[in-house]
């Protein structure tokens, strides 16, 4: 067989059929990695295991239909030369009717918006990368609309998926605030269980162990695509075996090169990729300021693991007073991110109930939706909050549109940390004229030094506005005239 052919095993699989065993290997080869934290595992201590996966099957040579234009690339690059034969069947996996949208919900799309709705009806499966603040909620609502709308579509029913109960709530709110009727969603996880809608809103930890409901679903969509473990995403996905659409949205992409398979893997390629600093600078989402509070601390180097270090420079008074004052001096509500709930959450929401006059409330994990639900709408209508929150509750999803300033209080490096966790305070408001302001700090520690440069990197990436200023422990300052923020 001269040529490469790629049919269609099953409608979760695509064959590779070639008597090239060169070639095979050669994207086998390609297409194989290292699992994550694999030197840590028995099997590789043992000796059992190579510390590698391969997303090509050793034997049938079958992979995940989602990572077919990677399996493309690969071959453009290796034999340009040597035909490849697409079947028909694997091509449709990625062609729907055309459709033309009815852009009459409350709201009506921007052009991008309008791209990202077109590319997801036209090629039925895939991610769309748009920097949080973008309006994906909007999207998702016409897509969903426009495919219950058509009897083509073949589209009778849909599920949305996303991280957290609080978004259920919120995603709910926002598609009847666009003019999705009421009795057309379903939620379902925190104590509700409204299966049966043409729309159906769940998290994904109800999805673990509602497995057998996900083959009734004809349209599946991934809010905060990222935001599941890659591994977890396929598990869930490979259920929804009747799902014609299959789409995916998210702020920001997975670093590792296996996350990132794994999570086309059962979604698709990237169809559109709209990052934070385009969409500033067209004006659709708020301009973003970094502030790198730099704080460089007395004494000689740290001893201790991670975690020991990390509990010394969260405790340092300095620290403290520094993100006090600079608490008390903003002009609007701050929210304040932090790890851990015990060790930094509550100790400094106890620091700033006793060192400022704003109105502190700390929220965690331990939380009910509820209770995050009505501090999200405090937050929308005041002023004067100082609200502190787990990464893993307010980092993706969250809708504050006047949130104006962000304290990253806790130190971190993880790219889809950094950017939805930013998000936050990109929404277009009348109270950022100048724009978010984002104040990170860098400490100048052990292990800490290299996360805040791997912070900066990403900063710059996104196109953000970056200013630094310098804090020593041995000398005071004034915060006042230090000019952090646009007043």
């Amino acid at each position: 067989m001269s040529e490469v052919k790629i049919e269609l095993a099953n409608p979760m699989q695509i064959r590779i059929e070639s008597d090239d065993y060169t070639y095979l290997a050669v994207m086998k080869e390609r297409f194989t990695c290292y699992v994550e934290g694999f030197q840590y595992m028995p099997q590789y201590r043992s000796g059992s295991w190579s510390g590698k996966t391969c997303m090509i099957h050793q034997f049938n040579n079958t992979m995940p239909y989602g990572l077919l234009f990677d399996l493309i690339k690969e071959h453009k690059k290796y034999r340009p030369k040597k035909n490849l034969s697409i079947s028909d069947e694997v091509k449709s996996l990625f062609k729907g009717p055309r459709f033309i949208p009815r852009y009459n919900l409350s709201l009506y799309p921007r052009p991008y918006q309008k791209e990202s709705i077109r590319a997801c009806l036209d090629y039925r499966k895939g991610i769309i990368r748009s920097a949080t603040a973008s309006g994906k909620s909007l999207v998702i609502s016409y897509i969903i609309k426009t495919l219950l709308e058509r009897e083509k579509s073949g589209v009778d029913n849909a599920i949305i998926i996303v991280p957290n109960i609080s978004l259920v709530s919120q995603f709910f709110e926002d598609m009847l605030e666009y003019g999705i009727p009421e009795d057309m969603i379903g939620r379902v996880g925190g104590g509700k269980k409204e299966w049966g809608n043409p729309i159906t809103i769940s998290t994904w930890q109800t999805l673990k162990n509602n497995h057998d409901k996900l083959k009734e679903f004809d349209c599946v969509v991934v809010d905060e695509t990222h935001q599941s473990k890659a591994y977890q995403l396929k598990k869930i996905l490979v259920k929804a075996v009747r799902a014609k659409y299959r789409l995916g949205f998210t702020g920001t992409l997975h670093l590792g090169q296996l996350d990132n398979w794994n999570t086309k893997s059962y979604l698709g390629p990237v169809l559109k990729d709209y990052p934070s600093g385009f969409l500033a600078e067209k004006g659709f989402i708020s301009k973003c300021n970094v502030v790198v509070l730099n704080v460089e601390y007395l004494g000689d180097e740290l001893e201790g693991d991670y975690n020991e270090v990390k509990d010394i420079v969260f405790n340092n008074l300095f620290r403290m007073n520094l993100i006090a004052d600079l608490v008390q001096e903003l002009d609007h509500n701050v929210l304040l991110l932090v790890g851990k709930v015990e060790a930094e959450g509550e100790v400094l929401e106890t620091f700033l109930k006793q060192n400022t006059t704003c109105n502190v409330k700390f929220l965690s994990g331990r939380d009910k939706g509820d209770e995050r639900e009505m501090w999200r709408k405090k937050m929308s209508n005041s002023r004067s909050i100082a609200l502190i929150a787990t990464y893993g509750i307010f980092q993706q999803g969250i809708n504050i549109p006047n949130l104006k300033y962000i304290i990253l209080a806790s130190p971190f490096k993880s790219k889809i940390r950094v950017l939805q966790s930013v998000g936050r305070a990109l929404r277009i408001h009348a109270d950022k004229e100048d724009g978010a302001y984002i104040f990170d700090i860098h400490d100048h520690t052990k292990f800490f030094d290299k996360h805040g440069d791997v912070r900066y990197r990403f900063y710059d990436m996104e196109k953000f506005n970056i200013d630094e200023h310098l804090f020593e422990e041995a000398y005071s300052y004034d915060i006042k005239n230090l000019a952090l923020f646009g007043r």
